[in-house]
C-alpha cells in the first residue's frame, strides 16, 4: 500500500512540474510574440519620420539614401512578422521557404539580408525553431544570388 502511495504521490508531482514547465514556455513564447509585435510597430513608426528611419536602420545605412532606409524597415518588418508566423506555429515550413525566397529574389532583398543577417543571426542562440527560421533565408539568399548570376 505505501509504495502505491509513493508512486501515486510521484506521479502526481510529475504531472505538476510538466504542467509548471509548459506554462513557463507558453509565457516565453507570449513575451516573444509581444516584443516581435512591438518592433514591428517600432520599425512602421520609424518609417514615416526620416530622423527614426537612419536611427533605426543603424549605422551601416547612415550614409545612405532615404528610400533605401526605408525599403530596409521595410523588409525588416516583413522578416519579423514571418518570423512571428513561423515562431507562433502559423506558418508552415514550405510557405516559409517560398516567402523567403520571394522576398530575397531582388537585389534590395539581398542587400537587406546581406546587412541583417549577422544582427539577426545573434539572436539565434539554442533556439532551434529561430536556427531553422535563419536557414531558411541563408538558402534563399544563396539560392537567389546564384541564380542572379546566371
Amino acid at each position: 500500500m505505501l509504495i502505491l502511495f509513493a508512486l501515486l504521490l510521484a506521479g502526481v508531482v510529475a504531472v505538476l512540474l510538466m504542467y509548471v514547465m509548459q506554462r513557463r514556455e507558453h509565457h516565453r513564447e507570449t513575451l516573444r510574440a509581444t516584443v516581435l509585435a512591438a518592433q514591428v510597430e517600432l520599425l512602421k513608426t520609424a518609417a514615416t519620420d526620416p530622423a527614426l528611419a537612419r536611427l533605426a536602420a543603424g549605422p551601416q545605412l547612415a550614409a545612405a539614401e532615404s528610400d533605401e532606409v526605408r525599403r530596409h524597415l521595410f523588409l525588416d518588418a516583413q522578416v519579423t512578422v514571418l518570423e512571428l508566423q513561423w515562431r507562433s506555429g502559423a506558418l508552415p515550413e514550405p510557405h516559409l521557404r517560398a516567402h523567403a525566397a520571394a522576398m530575397l529574389s531582388s537585389e534590395a532583398g539581398r542587400r537587406y539580408w546581406q546587412r541583417a543577417r549577422t544582427v539577426r543571426a545573434a539572436t539565434v542562440g539554442e533556439d532551434s525553431k529561430l536556427r531553422v527560421f535563419h536557414q531558411v533565408f541563408d538558402t534563399a539568399c544563396t539560392e537567389s544570388q546564384a541564380a542572379a548570376s546566371h
